[in-house]
């Protein structure tokens, strides 16, 4: 396990919700669209994904089809639970968050990871999902990638691969996959192998060279990067969220320096070693996918309560927040834990694979 990146994990799943907390601020906070920066976190959870897939299958010598079958009982099941389970809430006659509409095709595609129009957005049930359809499409890639011999050879051709798909959307061809698939942001999966590749490759940094030094400047730079890029947007009055080749420059290059920040900081022996925040950096997947839910759910019973803004806000914040750690843990314990042993205790019956410096559990 590598513990920085596992803390990192749950900071980023924090900063999403942030994000989604800053919709309910509006009436109280006098700029809340500076909660958007939030959005961050998925940057750094696509970074983070191309990295793990590249290091957690150096050595593994598991086939194309077992990788997928290991990657599906990580992802599927949870995220099947949380969507069937809203739209069982949606067939009530309720309106939990973002579905104002329920078709059966709707709950097809979200179930089948397929993109899809959906109010104006493209995104499944599950509002945050439109991210797994890139990481489900990126291991469907990376598992083609497995038949390259070589680590160096993989990759330039993930690299290869990613540009050339960001390059291919700047031709205006119609269709709602070839838009969705070759938006600029899938250049952070690259970017995420990349810094995989140095990983495994590079010594560990020497007791002369300055550790701490080169990683503070690293999350520096990503800071400024980021509060810059907010910065700029307010001035020219434009999205906060920043969009096309802007995204994976700005955003991408911060999420980018602060997992190597937290590689080096690692490899040097530098870690972070809070229980609470590894367990919840194991169970941000799931925190991801409920939170929304949770502070939807948890807006809706404070705007009964005859209380002032701030006080009410506030109460968003920390019940919500309080609920999606809860819920999250609970099913990483019960539903995810358990599948991934099972699989792994299947997989694993084969003949012994060399070990991997560093592997990780997603």
């Amino acid at each position: 396990m590598i513990y920085n990146l596992q803390i990192l994990r749950a900071l980023a799943a924090y900063l999403v919700f942030l994000t989604h907390f800053g919709q309910y601020a509006g009436p109280v906070l006098p700029k809340p669209d500076i909660l958007t920066f939030g959005a961050f976190g998925v940057d750094v959870f696509f970074v983070l994904s191309g990295f793990i897939m590249f290091v957690s299958t150096r050595g593994r010598g598991e086939s194309a089809g077992a990788f997928l079958l290991r990657r599906a009982v990580r992802v599927v099941p949870v995220y099947w639970l949380v969507t069937v389970g809203l739209a069982l809430i949606a067939m009530t006659g309720l309106k939990p968050i973002g579905i104002v509409e329920l078709r059966p095709e709707y709950l097809v595609q979200s179930l089948l990871f397929l993109p899809f129009s959906r109010g104006g957005y493209v995104e499944p049930l599950v509002s945050v999902g439109w991210t797994l359809n890139y990481e489900m499409f990126f291991y469907t890639i990376f598992a083609g990638l497995m038949l390259v011999p070589t680590l160096a050879q993989r990759a330039l051709a993930a690299g290869a691969i990613f540009l050339g798909l960001a390059l291919l959307g700047l031709l205006p061809l119609p269709g709602l996959y070839w838009a969705f698939y070759t938006k600029p942001i899938v250049l952070e999966f690259a970017a995420g192998i990349g810094l995989g590749y140095a990983y495994l490759r590079l010594p560990a940094p020497g007791p002369d060279f300055p550790t701490r030094r080169v990683a503070g400047a690293a999350v520096a730079a990503a800071g400024l990067l980021v509060l810059g890029g907010q910065a700029a947007a307010d001035l020219y009055d434009v999205a906060a969220e920043p969009a096309g080749f802007v995204r994976p420059l700005v955003w991408g290059s911060a999420a980018a320096l602060i997992v190597g920040a937290m590689l080096l900081l690692e490899r040097a022996g530098l870690t972070l070693r809070s229980r609470w925040l590894l367990a919840q950096g194991n169970a941000s997947y799931a925190f991801y996918l409920v939170h929304n839910l949770l502070l939807h759910t948890t807006a809706k019973v404070a705007s009964s309560l005859p209380v002032p803004g701030p006080v009410r806000l506030a109460l968003i914040l920390v019940a919500a927040f309080a609920a999606s750690a809860w819920i999250g843990d609970l099913l990483h314990r019960q539903v995810e834990a358990p599948l991934s042993a099972a699989l792994r205790r299947r997989l694993d019956r084969r003949p012994a694979a060399a070990p991997v410096p560093g592997a990780l559990t997603r």
